[in-house]
């Protein structure tokens, strides 16, 4: 079977405004207008601005490459002041990125990320005994997102010392607030002010010495760390110390549909429970099926064009993750769980046997180099944790109690059932 052609000349624009749409679909919102065309883009109006919508690996490749969009207007600022606030490295562009991306290779290497695995395994085993012990459910969104939490902290070099329960709530709620309007995104950013508070206490203490840390912790290099323009200024090392702990604590959404899948498709818990081999397909799929990050946004940084499409500078762009993973002209049924599809290929064939196109056409957390791009360097370290939590849950004994497992796709972000994936661990 071959690729469809999506050969693009021209993108249709949506008339009217369309924020009211976007609002109430939610995550579907560009899949159904993509299949509506026929097409891999169009152009609508949000918020009363101009955004051409893109999806495929073709288009994730092209978004993410050679610094042709940045990221400064094109994120609403609640969702800004929710996640990345200003300073950090993702508002920033060519040779400032790039240097200041250096802080995050060096600590999330595999020489380094290995001691956060060690820690999540530590971290799991002792929580997983207390929720036994209660014999209660627990929301694994939840739940996983303190282990995530207080394994962290503990490869920061912070240990014990900090309340890991305190800092998973703060990162789970600036998580959810971040694609609401109103109350759940004021909560969000209040608890993310709380959590500033305290990354700007840990900082301090690293540079005055009041804090004890283990030498070359990823802390105590992030304190002392120098950008292009010198040491980093303690409200940015802060904002940057945040943005280590919360996409971890962040990987617990995929922890909870990946118990969902697992509960789903009772074949594949056995197959994964009895072989690892089967584990890294099955997180891949996991990564591709659940809707974590909707889409990213860019604007351009010079005038181009994609497919005969034209793009003026500072035109919004939006890479349509969710539509892109469900791409019927590069993924074979792309609404059914399927982890063979990235299983080897079989001998003799050229491609997968249930996936018309290889990444970059998986891009949950982005596409592109990932020393030189946009692309999360911490995506190796979401898919280190979400397939030892995968293995661990796999092999564990636990109960999946009476609720509603419905995935609501209008809510962003989108959580596996309305409460967050309930199970009780025997």
């Amino acid at each position: 079977m071959t690729a469809l052609d999506h050969t693009t000349t021209a993108a249709p624009e949506l008339p009217g405004d369309q924020s009211l749409a976007f609002l109430r679909e939610g995550y579907p919102f560009g899949h159904r207008r993509f299949l509506e065309h026929d097409g891999d883009a169009f152009r609508a109006r949000l918020l009363g601005r101009r955004v051409l919508f893109l999806r495929g690996g073709d288009a994730a490749q092209f978004f993410y490459g050679e610094d042709r969009f940045t990221r400064k207007g094109a994120m609403p600022r609640s969702v800004l002041h929710s996640l990345q606030d200003e300073g950090s490295v993702q508002t920033l562009d060519g040779a400032a990125h790039r240097v200041r991306r250096g802080y995050f290779l060096e600590v999330l290497a595999p020489s380094s990320r290995g001691g956060l695995a060690d820690a999540f395994d530590t971290a799991w085993a002792a929580r997983w005994d207390e929720w036994s012990r209660r014999g209660r459910p627990v929301s694994l969104v939840t739940g996983s997102g303190i282990v995530l939490a207080d394994a962290t902290l503990r490869w920061l070099g912070l240990g014990p010392r900090c309340d890991a329960d305190a800092r998973a709530v703060e990162s789970l709620a600036m998580i959810d607030g971040a694609g609401a309007f109103g109350p759940r995104n004021w909560w969000g950013r209040m608890l993310r002010r709380r959590s500033e508070r305290w990354a700007r206490r840990v900082i301090e203490g690293v540079r005055s010495a009041e804090l004890d840390t283990v030498p070359g912790s990823p802390v105590e290099t992030l304190a002392w760390y120098h950008d292009a323009d010198g040491p980093l200024d303690e409200d940015v090392a802060a904002v940057e110390l945040l943005n280590l702990l919360r996409p971890i604590v962040a990987v617990s959404r995929f922890i909870g549909f990946a118990a969902l899948a697992l509960h789903l498709h009772p074949d594949q818990r056995v197959a994964v429970a009895q072989d690892d081999a089967n584990l890294h397909p099955f997180c891949q799929e996991v990564r591709r099926a659940s809707p974590f990050f909707p889409a990213v946004g860019g604007c351009a940084t010079h005038d181009m064009s994609w497919r005969g499409i034209d793009i003026a500078a500072d035109d919004w762009v939006m890479l349509d993750i969710f539509a892109t993973h469900r791409d019927p002209g590069r993924w074979i049924d792309p609404e059914r769980f399927d982890p063979t599809r990235f299983s080897p290929a079989p001998e003799g064939s050229s491609v997968e046997a249930n996936v018309i196109a290889q990444p970059p056409s998986l891009a949950p957390q982005g596409a592109g180099s990932m020393t030189g791009g946009h692309r999360c360097p911490g995506e190796p370290a979401t898919v280190d944790l979400l397939t030892l939590a995968t293995r661990l849950l796999a092999r564990s004994d636990w109960e999946v109690p009476d609720q509603d497992l419905t995935v609501d796709l209008s809510r962003l972000p989108a959580s596996p059932g309305r409460g967050g994936m309930l199970i009780v661990p025997r």
